[in-house]
């Protein structure tokens, strides 16, 4: 009976992927269908909701009285389908990357670089493995520490452990500050624009390169050129993959005049079905693989799916303005709104609130007029916020997932030297931000 259900429950995600695709592809012409799959998704989430871990059920209940402060009423059968339609592409960017990470692992490319990885010195790994953290953190997310954790030798001590864990979940997390293949990039995006959420991107890219120097001297007991040349020189074998992928995205959102969370949806599985083509030999196990993911997709999907429909009907309605929060008399400075968004959103993760939630407030207050700030820069802003809250709060996935594959305790890997990591990150990211838009605004 329960393998029953499982099979049920990915079934109902194949669904929501399948009209997510054809939604970006045929847009209003397929809404019968994304209705259809919107209602499916629902049983999905009804039939998740007894395997759900505590702490995923408070975000929900937290989650769900945001929602009737919102709504005040106004919810209808089109508000509900509507919001529904919109969740659906957001759901097919997690099954999206559970088929992209499992398709990375079998490439050999990536394995020469965990090989590379491997052959690190303990004084060199730190700079090293942040490095390759961030870099594949922007393709397959927490899919990297899988990959990285896998390279570490297996007699290694806890400090050891300790400090590549710590290494690796700085860049895969902080890779969120310029990468599409984020929910947080798409979260963003809903409330910036398309536009906009890109020119985040170039943003982005000078932070990451900021914050990677700068703990690569902190973190590194012997910090030089050649140390980042050694780490650097690692990447070599999935160096132009990254590329490929990263340019066949922004290809199709150009060509295409898609969202990056659409073209993302829509280039990414072409790129798998010719690794398909290029390796028949692995399809059945990435499929497998895939399957066991999505089997296993539950507490992140039905929180972010829920925080993205508030996010849709605090957009659509007027409910932020009934509170207070938002409307002609409340336009904050540009300083707080860059400062306060990433900090906000860090402190709340410690206490283990989830970014989605967070930001969905933060940005739906100073976003579309709500604050003097440039588009590009709150986005970055959230960007930051993100890494930096996924970065230190225990009940982040990404904690929890590279805790467990490094063997370390989440506690010692969340609140200890990234705590402190973190909160400069969000505090310093969100003043360097407010003084560029002193000179962009």
């Amino acid at each position: 009976m329960r393998g029953l259900i499982i099979s049920l429950r990915v079934g109902l995600l194949a669904l929501a992927w399948l009209a997510a695709i054809l939604q970006v592809i045929f847009g209003a012409e397929v809404m019968l269908f994304s209705n259809f799959a919107t209602i499916a998704l629902g049983l999905f989430f009804i039939l998740v909701l007894p395997t759900l871990k505590w702490d995923s059920l408070l975000i929900i209940a937290m989650l769900t009285i945001m929602g009737w402060v919102l709504v005040d009423g106004q919810m209808s059968l089109d508000l509900m389908f509507s919001s529904g339609r919109f969740v659906l592409i957001f759901v097919a960017l997690i099954a999206t990357m559970t088929l992209s990470k499992a398709t990375a692992a079998t490439m050999p490319s990536v394995r020469r670089t965990q090989d590379n990885l491997a052959r690190l010195s303990p004084e060199n790994s730190s700079s090293g493995l942040q490095i390759a953290g961030h870099v594949f953190g922007g393709i397959i997310n927490t899919g990297t520490f899988a990959i990285l954790s896998a390279a570490l030798p297996n007699n290694s001590d806890e400090y050891r452990r300790k400090l590549a864990a710590g290494a690796a979940l700085r860049g895969m997390v902080t890779s969120a500050v310029w990468s599409p293949f984020f929910v947080g990039f798409a979260v963003g995006e809903g409330f910036v624009g398309t536009a906009n959420a890109w020119l985040a991107m170039a943003f982005g890219l000078g932070t990451a390169f900021i914050f990677t120097l700068a703990c690569s001297y902190w973190f590194s007991a012997e910090f030089s050129l050649q140390t980042i040349r050694t780490s650097l020189a690692c990447l070599r074998p999935i160096a132009w993959r990254v590329v490929i992928v990263l340019a066949s995205v922004l290809s199709f959102a150009i060509c295409f005049n898609l969202t990056a969370l659409s073209a993302v949806v829509i280039a990414m599985p072409l790129l798998v079905a010719i690794q398909f083509m290029r390796y028949p030999q692995n399809m059945i196990r990435i499929i497998k693989t895939s399957r066991d993911g999505l089997a296993q997709t539950s507490d992140d999907l039905v929180i972010i799916s829920m925080a993205m429909v508030i996010g849709y009907i605090a957009i659509n309605t007027n409910g932020l303005e009934q509170i207070g929060l938002v409307g002609a008399h409340s336009i904050y400075p540009g300083w707080l709104a860059l400062i306060a968004t990433p900090v906000v959103m860090m402190l709340a993760s410690v206490v283990g609130i989830h970014p989605v939630i967070s930001s969905t407030v933060m940005l739906a207050i100073f976003s579309n007029g709500g604050a003097a700030v440039h588009p590009a820069l709150l986005m970055q802003s959230h960007l930051i916020g993100w890494g930096a809250g996924t970065m230190s709060s225990v009940a982040s996935l990404s904690v929890i997932t590279c805790a467990r594959l490094y063997q370390v305790r989440s506690t010692k890997l969340a609140l200890s030297q990234n705590l402190v990591t973190a909160f400069l990150f969000a505090l310093l990211g969100g003043i360097t931000l407010s003084l560029i838009n002193n000179v962009m605004y």
